[in-house]
């Protein structure tokens, strides 16, 4: 009997058998033996902005139902940066991921560094877009955040972290979003205020150099006192006429003359006020209204501007971005990954296609011997 054992085991086929069977053999030993068990907390969320138009359905519909609309320009924001580099960095400083992926009960092919991947930045990278991964759908606009771990609350930790990333980059986009939008609008509101108060400052420094609230005002009294005046004199001359043609000796109407005389020397200097080459009131007034004219002008750009600012501010508002967590990350109970027995069938059957291609290729060139 041992006999038979003996040969049986030193044949030839079986020995053959084993070879071609050697990849299965792996498989079933490393898959049932060595891998490790890992753990996938997952967690959902979607990028929105608001102002788009209501249609869809699933989660997509609901938000846009309630200003919400899906940031299609912008969807692949959040879902990019954790996959990037950066976010490799920015986590490696919150979290220790080499002593995380590093532990010594994970298989020598799973754990970081392995043979597969060497111990650098760039190594865990690629070794974090193999336990990192997101998956978005298009139909939805969800997008699946899946994290794996040799432990369940450090795969629940990496996915809220990186969560917490996405919702940072997605704030900081929205700041070069408001920045850019309104730095314009700004910059033109806080011209018109500069020249709006330059022209307040010339009309108080005229008002205080000149002692004249409102030269126009001003203007206005001297012609009434100039009419009044005018008025006077009219009067008085006709009451000359009156009193000469009584009385033409009358020593009243030396008195009347000199008065109508002193009222005509005062209307011209009133005049004079008014139309003075240096110091009269028109030149005066001119440059009042210029100035006015200048104050008015810059009321009316600093309304215009701060009106486009407004709605710059406004647009700006309306692209701003947000990352709604629709799944939390959870620390799982069980280990889901790897998922032994697919694995094994996956590998038994790439095996036996080998073989079958093996064999096909062996009889085509034994059947093309036996023609020769």
């Amino acid at each position: 009997m041992s006999s038979t054992w003996l040969k049986f085991f030193g044949s030839r086929r079986l020995w053959s058998t084993l070879v071609l069977l050697l990849p299965s053999l792996i498989a079933v030993y490393f898959y049932g033996l060595v891998a490790s068990d890992r753990y996938l907390s997952e967690a959902k969320f979607v990028v929105r902005t608001a102002a788009r138009p209501v249609g869809g359905a699933g989660y997509g519909a609901v938000l846009q139902m309630v200003g919400l609309g899906q940031a299609q320009d912008d969807l692949y924001v959040a879902q990019a940066f954790m996959t990037s580099r950066e976010a490799v960095k920015k986590l490696g400083e919150r979290l220790s991921l080499r002593e995380i992926y590093g532990l010594k009960q994970a298989d020598v092919v799973s754990r970081f560094p392995s043979f597969l991947y060497g111990d650098n930045t760039e190594e865990l990278y690629a070794y974090l877009r193999w336990m990192v991964t997101t998956i978005h759908s298009s139909a939805t606009g969800v997008t699946t955040l899946r994290v794996q771990a040799f432990r369940p609350d450090d795969a629940q930790q990496i996915a809220l972290e990186l969560l917490e990333l996405g919702e940072q980059a997605v704030n900081a986009m929205n700041a070069r979003i408001h920045r850019d939008a309104v730095r314009n609008g700004e910059a033109a509101v806080a011209r018109d205020e500069r020249r709006l108060i330059e022209a307040q400052v010339a009309i108080t420094n005229f008002r205080n150099r000149e002692f004249m609230i409102d030269p126009g005002g001003a203007a206005l009294v001297i012609a009434e006192v100039i009419a009044g005046l005018a008025a006077e004199v009219a009067q008085m001359q006709a009451q000359i006429i009156e009193v000469a043609a009584s009385a033409p000796t009358s020593p009243a109407l030396t008195a009347l003359r000199r008065r109508v005389v002193a009222l005509e020397e005062q209307v011209v200097n009133e005049r004079k006020k008014i139309g003075g080459p240096d110091t009269g009131l028109a030149g005066k007034l001119a440059q009042f209204e210029r100035m006015a004219l200048d104050r008015e002008f810059a009321k009316q750009s600093l309304t215009t501007s701060l009106k486009s600012l407004e709605a710059a501010q406004i647009e700006a508002q309306r692209q701003q971005l947000f990352l709604q967590r629709i799944v939390e990350p959870l620390a799982p109970d069980q280990s889901m990954l790897p998922d032994r027995l697919r694995m094994i069938a996956s590998a038994a059957g790439i095996n036996l296609i080998m073989l079958l291609v093996g064999w096909l290729v062996f009889a085509g060139l034994r059947e093309h011997g036996a023609q020769e």
